[in-house]
């Protein structure tokens, strides 16, 4: 049987071609068979890629096809100057659902090379009212942060210059959130495409340094800025979180880009780390980003230890995690507490079926000529 697609596109939309701002594409898909095959690969050349889904209805109600086209347009109009910028919607014909053409979101995703997905349902409260519940996956987690420090890790040994050997630490704190949640809301999508534009821009300006970034940190961030105050905390407070996580990131990254300015970025960031620390105290993001923050901002190295044994207490299982508190614990000395760290973390990789991380072995021979034999 031949597979079917019905595309819109309009005088605005570029299929291939980014030489303009932003491309979108709404796909009716007609065929229960279309997603069990290699689909061609929409808006190849794509630099940030969105794929969405029709949300899931009860009943014989159709407006999950109306609320995903509504959440295309939004999001379309959003990234208007973000070149590079495409998002893909498939949605069914009337009278049908996407949950009968048995999606797999992600592996459609992976197949047109998308960074993003979202999908969702819409349900109906006691007094009939929609309320929409997305999921978004990261296929591809954008660039998080980092920071240098530095410490002395053995006082009694000394260089050519006779000053006590130290060493240069990294904290480093990917985006580890690759999956969230959006609790339900009323029926409106703003708040969504406000997000999802968001982190759009946070992946561009990610990418790039110096100046390049500048423009699209500044949108993202207000793109964020604009979800935050729109969503109360009642509504979703894990979500929220994940906005002010995003809103730290952006302002460190800020913060390299305009030295003059450094300090009061940074102080910016450190309060949205805050907040997102008191919506939801569980995420073990959290800690790191406020340790990579606090370390830009010259704190003790106790301090950061106190932040980095947190993150580990709430991601036991985070090798990365493992990593940072074992570069930290050797920079203050404590070798044996370093070495007993990496073989955690590194436990743990292999539990997980990971690659082994790289850095582990690499601290473990700097830390070698430390270790004290009996």
């Amino acid at each position: 049987m031949k597979r079917y697609a019905r595309l819109w596109t309009g005088a605005w939309l570029a299929l291939c071609c980014l030489s303009v701002a932003r491309a979108g594409q709404i796909v009716e898909v007609q065929d229960p068979r279309y997603f069990e095959s290699q689909q061609k690969v929409i808006f190849p050349n794509a630099e940030v890629k969105l794929v969405t889904f029709e949300f899931e209805t009860v009943g014989d109600d159709q407006g999950g096809k109306q609320r995903a086209k509504e959440l295309h347009d939004q999001f379309l109009a959003k990234i208007h100057d973000l070149h590079g910028g495409a998002i893909i919607t498939f949605v069914t014909p009337p009278g049908q659902k996407i949950e009968s053409y048995r999606v797999q979101a992600e592996q459609v995703a992976k197949q047109q090379h998308a960074q993003m997905v979202l999908w969702g349902k819409i349900l109906l409260d006691r007094g009939g009212t929609p309320l929409i519940s997305a999921r978004l996956l990261l296929i591809e987690a954008p660039p998080g942060i980092s920071a240098n420090y530095h410490g002395v890790i053995d006082e009694a040994a000394v260089d050519t210059h006779g000053m006590p050997v130290g060493v240069r630490g990294v904290i480093d704190a990917p985006v580890t959130q690759l999956r969230m949640d959006f609790s339900t809301v009323e029926n409106d999508v703003t708040a969504l495409a406000y997000y999802l534009s968001g982190l759009a821009r946070y992946y561009k300006a990610a990418a790039r340094e110096g100046s390049q970034a500048l423009r699209w940190l500044n949108s993202s961030i207000q793109d964020f800025k604009a979800y935050v105050e729109r969503v109360p905390e009642s509504a979703d407070r894990g979500a929220l979180s994940q906005a002010h996580l995003y809103l730290a990131r952006a302002y460190v990254r800020l913060a390299d880009v305009e030295q003059a300015r450094s300090a009061a970025h940074l102080a910016v960031a450190r309060g949205h780390a805050e907040q997102s620390a008191q919506l939801n105290p569980f995420d073990a993001g959290v800690p790191t980003v406020q340790a990579v923050i606090a370390a830009r901002q010259g704190a003790p190295l106790a301090d950061l230890r106190t932040l980095l044994i947190k993150a580990v207490s709430l991601a036991p299982a985070d090798g990365n995690a493992r990593v940072n508190l074992a570069m930290l614990s050797g920079a203050q000395g404590k070798v044996s507490e370093a070495l007993r760290q990496l073989d955690n973390a590194s436990f743990v990789q292999e539990a997980q079926n990971k690659a082994p991380l790289p850095s582990v072995k690499t601290l473990r021979q700097q830390l070698a000529p430390f270790v004290k034999t009996p």
